[in-house]
């Protein structure tokens, strides 16, 4: 069977669409305490019913672009550590309140990927790095490429926020490369 095929021959990315906030759940999201449910779900950008993994990259990129101190990359990786570290408490916390493997609303995981796709000594602050790496990010972590997809088939806090890592950095070597080529060849 392939990788991005569940058991019951849906595709990954349908049954994880299927997970959204609007679905009716054994366990209703208002079980899941306050700090996690705000946390988890990236001040709730995770409860959009439609695309609620690029609505939370969307909200990292638009905090990353309009809060200049988001572009330094000390201050851009102490953000990172502590939202990653935290997001691995909230999704514990809420894979256990919904008795669910990675649950669709957590997308605290999508704006840790999205920050780590924007480091760059380079380009930082620059909106033809940053446009690469969302959808380098958005890319990397649908597809899922190895280690990601092994990663993913984990449980836990860590490896909710663990493969959106390693999608983030597959997409920052991508927005690099890209965005010095349009430098290059195009601008």
């Amino acid at each position: 069977m392939a990788k991005n095929v569940n058991p019951g021959g849906q595709p990954v990315w349908l049954q994880k669409a299927k997970s959204r906030a609007w679905v009716k759940r054994k366990v209703p999201i208002s079980s899941i305490p306050p700090l996690p449910l705000i946390i988890g779900t990236f001040f709730f950008t995770g409860l959009s019913p439609v695309a609620s993994g690029t609505v939370g990259s969307l909200a990292a990129v638009l905090l990353y672009y309009f809060i200049p101190g988001l572009q330094n990359n000390v201050v851009l990786l102490g953000v990172t550590v502590v939202v990653f570290f935290a997001g691995v408490w909230a999704s514990d916390v809420i894979e256990r309140v919904l008795n669910e493997h990675d649950p669709g609303i957590i997308v605290a995981d999508e704006a840790i990927g999205q920050w780590i796709a924007l480091f760059s000594v380079s380009y930082a602050g620059d909106p033809v790095f940053a446009t690469f790496a969302f959808l380098g990010f958005r890319f990397f972590d649908i597809i899922k490429l190895y280690p990601a997809s092994f990663i993913e088939r984990k449980k836990g806090g860590f490896a909710v926020m663990g493969d959106d890592a390693v999608a983030g950095a597959y997409a920052n070597l991508t927005a690099h490369a890209a965005t010095w080529l349009v430098r290059r060849y195009l601008m």
